[in-house]
This record gives C-alpha cells, structure tokens and sequence, in this order.
C-alpha cells in the first residue's frame, strides 16, 4: 500500500534519506493545544506528536491515544535528594494535548518519567477512560486512579510462552502489551526495578519509589470506521530492550497487517543488544520515529530539547536507516514536534 508522508513544519524528504546526519524536526508553536480538526487531521492520516521523554500523542481525526505521558521534568536536584515527586499541575495545563478525543492511557514501566505525571493526566479525561500499564504500575497508582480504570496489562501481554490478547480501549482502538525489557543504567544494573505486588496506600514519593516492574512494548491498532479492518498500525516502545524482547508475537507479524510507524527508544540504545537492528528487521517498519533521546531532567520547553548523554543520534539513525525496508523513512522530532502519515 503506498504511504504518503508529511511532517508539520518540515519536508520529510530530508529525513528519507540514507545520510548519517540526523535532521531534528523542529516545533511548531502554532499547532500546541489545537484540537484535532483545527489540526487539519483527516480520516486517512495518523497525526503523532512528541510530547517529550517517552511520551507520545497517537491520533486520527476524532480519535486519540496517550502514551507514557509526562511533563514535569523533575530537576536533577530533586531527583538526587530524593524528593517526592510530584506533578507540575501548571506545565500540564500549557502543553498537555487537547484530551477531548483521548480514548485510553497506555504506560510502558513504572519509573517516574513514564509514570508520574500520570494520576493528573487521569484525572483530567472522562471516568470511562482507561489506563493500560502493568501489575506493578497499577498498584503504585491505586490511590489515586480507581480500580475501575485502571487495566492489568499482565493479564493480557504477549511473551514467548503467552500468546497475548487484544484489550479494546475504544470500538476502534486496540492495544496488544508485549513482555519487553527496560535497558540498564549503569553496567548491567536497572535502577528501581522491583515488582510490586501489592496496591499503595498514597503515591509514591522519591525517584526509588517509582518501581519499573514489568516493561511493556505495545501494538496498537486503529481500525476504520468500520471497526473491521485495520487502518494504521502502530509499534510503541518506550525503553530499548535486547533482540527478541519487546518484538510482537508472530501471530500479530504474520496477519497481513504491517507496521505502519515503530515509535523507538533512543534512550540507553547502546546498553542492550542487536537494539534496533533485531528488531526492525523482523517488524519491518514503514517508518521509524524516535523518542525518549532528550533529557527529561532539564525545564520543559517544547523545541529546547537537548541529546541525552550517551545518545548519539546520527549513529542511533545510521542504524536505524541500514535496516529498514527500502524507501522507508526516519523521523526524530523536537519535543513538540509532531509527523503526519497519510493512506
């Protein structure tokens, strides 16, 4: 099927190419907070914006997707002095997306910069809107995100002995959870990486508290508005894993829907193994975006964001490039910065 392809605020010809040198696409502040149609999204095209670390804002017209969202940057000082860690409820109201068409919440682990902000994110959308995050994030919200919203995703994620089931967050949005990997921080160590098997009483409180549990890669389908074939698929990966963790089931790789958009981790990419490359030359990409490459400890600013250390982008995008598809294309937006896919 061919692919028409644009980016908000650039030509996206510039990032088709084979060059090493990574092109960032930058923000455009003229489209923060716009609703969808204002946005100009149509039917056939799949909007989706870097909201900033692992966070992204997946949508069709009418219809859209949080993932991993988070806003509040909590500074390096307060990360080393263990302060508790808490939503800035002012950053949230400027450069939150407009929640108006948000059918579900999905969560990739349970480490703050994917977790945290997310109770105020909850609390901001309709009672009916559910979140999707793993055993151990569902209990570190307890307090705060009722029972009734919140989904188990270990119940339903695919793994190499679970087959895994679809959980349907809207009659034209599904997500699959896949058993994935977080990468370590420091040699071979995961930091704040216990399982927790038991609901809290209050929030957690300092960057130790906020566990990573399981780690998920998700598939998310957009169906038409038939609600029976698939419009756009969508690979999400928050945090980068070893081959063959966090790859889609074979099942799913072989029901004659391709992936439209991989949604990557730059974060920590050299730590794991065969990451990208194993895993793109299975899922085979349309296209690639780049996420989680920009330190989320610095002030939040939309087009401010700055190369994490150890993340090289022109080397991570050179690799990423030798092992996608021909004329598939890479994407690495400013945080802020948003592509559009079209069919």
């Amino acid at each position: 099927m061919c692919f028409l392809l644009s980016v908000v605020g650039l030509n996206c010809q510039a990032l088709a190419s084979t060059e090493r040198t990574v092109e960032i696409i930058p923000f455009d502040p003229e489209e923060q907070r716009d609703d969808l149609g204002k946005l100009r999204v149509e039917r056939n095209q799949l909007y989706v914006r870097f909201t900033g670390a692992g966070g992204v804002y997946i949508a069709t017209k009418d219809l859209a997707l949080l993932g991993d969202p988070y806003f509040t940057n909590s500074s390096l000082g307060t990360l080393v002095t263990l302060r508790d860690l808490r939503a800035d409820e002012a950053l949230l109201d400027k450069w939150l997306p407009s929640l108006d068409h948000v059918a579900g919440v999905i969560v990739g682990h349970g480490h703050y910069d994917h977790l945290a902000d997310v109770p105020s994110v909850m609390a901001r959308l309709p009672s009916s809107v559910k979140l999707v995050a793993s055993k151990t994030s569902n209990h570190l919200l307890a307090s705060a995100v009722s029972a009734d919203r919140r989904i188990d995703a270990n119940g339903y994620m695919a793994s190499a002995s679970l087959h895994g089931e679809w959980i349907a967050l809207h009659p034209r949005i599904r997500v699959l959870p896949i058993q994935s990997e977080h990468s370590p921080h420091i040699a071979d160590i995961v930091f704040a990486s216990d399982v927790v098997n038991e609901d809290l009483a209050a929030l957690p409180g300092d960057v130790a508290d906020w566990h990573s549990g399981t780690t998920l890669s998700y598939v998310i389908d957009i169906l038409d508005e038939d609600k029976r074939d698939v419009l756009f698929r969508i690979f999400y990966q928050s945090s980068a894993s070893s081959f063959p963790l966090g790859v889609p089931p074979q099942w799913v790789l072989e029901d004659g829907v391709g992936i439209d958009l991989a949604v990557l981790c730059a974060a920590n990419y050299s730590k794991v193994s065969q990451y990208p490359e194993g895993l793109l030359t299975k899922i085979k990409p349309r296209n690639v975006m780049l996420i989680h490459w920009e330190k989320f400890w610095d002030a939040y600013l939309p087009g401010r964001g700055v190369e994490l250390p150890g993340v090289d982008l022109d080397v991570l995008g050179s690799l990423v490039m030798q092992n996608l598809p021909e004329k598939s294309s890479l994407f690495v937006p400013q945080r802020g910065a948003s592509i559009i896919l079209a069919k």
